[in-house]
């Protein structure tokens, strides 16, 4: 009788044991975020679920490279295009707060994904700015795109961005070897643009005019091209939809002509950065300007002011920095 107790007492403790080894190595893999840490002014950010997923730049081993980030490369549009170069834009407080060079390649009102025909700029003109066809004359060691870029003038008139004709020409003399980071900042665009999410692949024939079939196939491009550069995308903030009347309404209200909201284009690229390409993912749209602070900083339900600004500014820090930390060096 005696013997057998001891055998269940024994059992139990190993029971015990096991779990415990199971939670220290739990807790090991798992990164914490502390959101004070992010945005220490916004307690109502706790609210909501952060889906930031921050990955360090390491060799095939995993060990962890380290970077001396000195040149930055950035895509995106409003947020980065928007008073480009001047105090209080979004590129002058990054290369302020990280001392990099920041070379802006932000392009007012293009998008992510293309709109269909892909690669026919006299339809779809707008598409010589999309995020796929910038990343290919920037990795590509010669393209000529003055065809592209012709047909595109014809089709746009007044209304053609010099901005991205300038920005062309920067990535075409672009030694892509040379950029330290690569970073993607797109605001809503492509959700008020009704590009498809591609999540649903029946809904598109070309997965560059799909959001998700584009930034797939540019990140496959950078990862070949510019194997030593760190990828970090920072999601879309939130934004509102505002009425005839000049109110402000969630934009989950307001599902755009393919019945998706901006959550979808915003958790879709998540899902891509972190199941498909270990690359980083800071999350603007739930844990920086949202539905519950938006109002303080976004001006016509959008578009950043200085502060909201300065919030993706501290975020974007926040995920450069991040295995520069003390104790967050370590790779698990």
């Amino acid at each position: 009788m005696k013997r057998s107790r001891i055998i269940h007492i024994c059992f139990v403790a190993a029971i015990v044991v096991i779990l415990a080894l199971v939670i220290v190595r739990v807790k090991g893999w798992i990164r914490i975020v502390d959101l004070g840490d992010i945005t220490g002014s916004d307690s109502e950010i706790a609210d909501f679920e952060c889906h930031d997923s921050i990955m360090p730049l390491t060799d095939e081993e995993y060990n962890l490279i380290r970077q001396n980030e000195e040149v930055i490369l950035v895509f995106g549009n409003d947020p980065f295009s928007e008073n480009c170069g001047e105090n209080g834009s979004l590129s002058v407080m990054v290369e302020e707060a990280s001392g990099a060079k920041v070379i802006n390649c932000a392009i007012t009102g293009s998008c992510i994904g293309m709109q269909e025909p892909a690669f026919d700029m006299s339809k779809s003109p707008m598409n010589l700015f999309s995020l796929y066809y910038l990343a290919c004359v920037a990795c590509a060691d010669e393209m000529d795109y003055s065809r592209d870029l012709a047909l595109a003038k014809d089709a746009l008139g007044d209304s053609f961005s010099e901005d991205g004709e300038m920005v062309l020409k920067i990535l075409d003399d672009l030694n892509i070897s040379d950029v330290d980071v690569i970073v993607l900042c797109y605001d809503g665009s492509d959700y008020l643009m009704n590009i498809p999410t591609g999540l649903d692949e029946k809904e598109y024939s070309d997965p560059f005019c799909s959001y998700l079939g584009s930034f797939s196939a540019t990140i496959e491009l950078f990862k070949k091209a510019a194997p030593g550069a760190r990828i970090i995308v920072l999601s879309a903030p939130y934004m509102f939809r505002t009425t005839e009347a000049g109110n402000w309404e969630p934009c989950e209200d307001h599902p755009n002509l393919l019945g998706e909201d901006l959550s979808d284009y915003v958790l879709g690229q998540y899902k891509l950065c972190t199941e498909a390409y270990d690359i980083s993912f800071v999350d603007n749209y739930y844990s920086s300007v949202n539905l519950e602070n938006g109002r303080d900083y976004l001006i016509d339900g959008r578009i950043l002011n200085e502060e909201g600004k300065r919030i993706i500014c501290d975020r974007f820090m926040y995920a450069l920095t991040y295995y520069d930390a003390e104790n967050a060096g370590k790779v698990e």
